[in-house]
């Protein structure tokens, strides 16, 4: 059975829940989105809009991070770009989109997480996002422009949609067959219903 990830690259419980499903033996369809987007759409609100739950989402991931076993080390400076309005976070999602048109998917993907939550590099920038791709071998330079295209920025919109009305409100989160799950913290559930084990889920 497959399993239908939806996730934002700005979102850090994304990243976690992602350094372990990669490692399932599973059939992912990614599905990439603007979970600003999708939170209007269904009247939700990001953690950011609440500081408490901000700061409390930073540690709680730090937390997570450390029992995972993985890095987290957030990239500050281009978050900061985010929240200036310096960068638009969503086009990391659209550029994703872009990848799997052009067959680079995996390790476009893998790079904007390190990217965001390991790594320095500086996408608020043309020139930044120039080095991303070449310091990694990607050969995908029209990435960028085309993740602002009306074609991509169209198909984000549906993607939006879609997830919206089938009941999703944040990332990341899971869709297998007709059930749905939220959070990283879900994964167990998420994995036992990938293995048909009995699990009285939220039908989608």
């Amino acid at each position: 059975m497959s399993l239908q990830f939806v996730f934002d690259y700005r979102s850090p419980y994304s990243y976690l829940a992602d350094t372990q499903v990669r490692t399932w033996e599973a059939d992912i369809d990614y599905r990439p989105v603007d979970i600003g987007a999708v939170m209007k759409k269904v009247n939700n609100q990001p953690s950011p809009a609440c500081p408490p739950k901000a700061r409390y989402a930073v540690a709680d991931a730090r937390r997570w991070a450390e029992h995972y076993g993985v890095p987290f080390a957030p990239n500050m400076a281009l978050i900061q770009a985010m929240n200036e309005g310096r960068f638009d976070g969503a086009m990391m999602s659209r550029a994703a989109l872009v990848a799997q048109e052009i067959g680079v998917f995996q390790r476009v993907h893998e790079a904007l997480y390190e990217a965001v939550w390991t790594g320095t590099d500086d996408l608020s920038t043309a020139e930044g996002r120039r080095a991303f791709l070449d310091t990694r071998g990607i050969d995908a330079h029209n990435l960028w422009e085309r993740a602002s295209s009306p074609p991509i920025l169209e198909s984000m919109a549906s993607l939006v949609d879609e997830v919206a009305q089938r009941g999703a409100f944040g990332v990341p989160f899971f869709f297998v067959g007709d059930h749905m799950f939220f959070g990283n913290d879900r994964l167990n559930f998420v994995k036992a219903q990938l293995q048909s084990q009995p699990l009285e889920g939220a039908r989608a």
